[in-house]
């Protein structure tokens, strides 16, 4: 089996694109949402359609408004002109959330927004920051709720910080309400082992959906060639 066949054939069915040498490769996210699935999914999907309403346009509206605070915290933060329409609340619990932290720590913001890629796949972590000199990779979450799978898409990006010499202490997952202007902290502490082994375990369970992902389209590939050819 050439694993440059594989990669080809999985590349040409990835949807949004980041780049490694020239190369596409499919987003952390895309990975692990085409590999785990779950029956509160579909049972949610299933939900929108009693109340007349799309699954793809509640999905686009709730992309957009992600993309719009993550773009507002990052224009707060850098003192720049926010975006028109932004949404307050969000970045009402954020300056909550901010306001606490930097009171009892020193507080370095090292980089926001930014975009990282290896020759299997590619993704964008939200902040990366120095609490008391301890190196944290934060992700900002609007959705109502909080998953394992949250810390499988950091695990990645920590997987691509490892590749430029990156070393984290800690991993941030922070809820920002849309309703009211509040947060919930999810934090894992890389220092205490058991924490440190739950979020190595991450990463080691990404890698195999990555391993699953590009497998999966070259087993159908053949599948095709296989079997379709002779109907």
């Amino acid at each position: 089996m050439d694993l440059s066949e594989i990669k080809d054939i999985a590349i040409l069915n990835c949807g949004d694109r980041y780049t490694y040498d020239g190369t596409n490769v499919p987003r952390a996210t895309e990975i692990i949402s085409k590999m785990i699935h779950e029956d509160s999914i579909v049972q949610w999907a299933n939900s929108l359609g009693f109340k007349h309403k799309g699954y793809k346009r509640v999905l686009n509206e709730a992309a957009v408004y992600g993309t719009k605070a993550h773009s507002t915290i990052e224009k707060f933060l850098k003192e720049e002109e926010l975006p028109e329409g932004y949404p307050i609340t969000i970045l009402d619990g954020f300056k909550q959330w901010w306001d606490i932290l930097n009171s009892n720590n020193t507080v370095e913001v090292i980089g926001q927004e930014q975009k990282l890629s290896c020759q299997w796949f590619g993704g964008t972590y939200d902040m990366l920051i120095s609490i008391n000199g301890r190196l944290h990779l934060v992700d900002f979450k609007t959705s109502n709720h909080v998953t394992y799978k949250y810390y499988l898409q950091l695990a990645a990006y920590n997987y691509l910080l490892k590749q430029q010499g990156v070393n984290i202490q800690g991993v941030i997952i922070l809820q920002l309400r849309k309703d009211s202007p509040a947060f919930n902290e999810y934090v894992l502490n890389l220092d205490i082992p058991e924490q440190k082994q739950y979020f190595d375990l991450c990463e080691r369970t990404f890698l195999s959906l990555v391993y699953g992902y590009y497998h999966i389209y070259w087993l159908e590939a053949k599948f095709n060639e296989f079997f379709k050819r002779k109907r």
